[in-house]
């Protein structure tokens, strides 16, 4: 029967380890994680490298910088205005711990994701990737494109896939094959006839 490790170990071995998340620091997993809402990550990395010139990927300085400003230079990540005032939320609930990340982690995992929803513009998806990737918790980032999966492939047990697959590392790696597997085959309009996982596909069934 297909199952979280199946699927986990076929598309490991179809397209290797995928470095994820990709950034030089904690902060700028933080920032990435706010800018990909709703948008395409090179969007984002374009973004990240107009902040990295203007010399605000630091946290005080991206603080204290207007918004306006901030706006100008997330702009190829859509929003800007938008995503700004959630860059400058989270900001001033980061300064509330001296823009130390040691401070945050000594919370258990359930409190840190409750203070981490509390700030307006960080959702259940944003959070958990802050948490999986910055604080090394493990959790599953559940989205659009791991509900479409899952979906197609038939996996319907009633259980959390942290149960299952515990270890962090792991389950970064996951969330990340599972990222590119569905831009490569399991898109929107998908293509099944040479994806890796299409003999324990229920949707793929008919083209084996």
């Amino acid at each position: 029967m297909v199952n979280y490790e199946m699927v986990f170990e076929r598309l490991y071995e179809n397209y290797g380890p995928q470095g994820w998340w990709p950034a030089n620091s904690k902060f700028e997993i933080s920032v990435g994680a706010i800018l990909t809402q709703n948008t395409m990550w090179r969007n984002v990395v374009v973004s990240i490298k107009s902040l990295e010139n203007a010399g605000l990927m630091e946290p005080y300085r991206m603080y204290i910088a207007s918004s306006e400003k901030l706006a100008r230079l997330i702009r190829p990540s859509g929003f800007p205005k938008l995503k700004a005032g959630r860059l400058k939320n989270f900001l001033s609930f980061f300064s509330e711990f001296s823009f130390d990340f040691e401070g945050l982690d000594r919370f258990d995992t359930e409190v840190l994701s409750e203070l981490l929803l509390k700030v307006n513009g960080i959702g259940k998806e944003t959070a958990n990737s802050m948490l999986l990737y910055i604080f090394e918790r493990p959790v599953f980032i559940s989205d659009a494109y791991s509900r479409r999966l899952f979906s197609r492939i038939g996996i319907r047990e009633n259980v959390e896939v942290e149960h299952i697959i515990k270890d962090p590392k792991m389950l970064g790696e996951f969330h990340a094959l599972l990222v590119q597997h569905s831009k490569v085959y399991c898109r929107s309009k998908p293509i099944c006839q040479k994806c890796p996982l299409l003999s324990v596909c229920e949707y793929g069934a008919k083209y084996v």
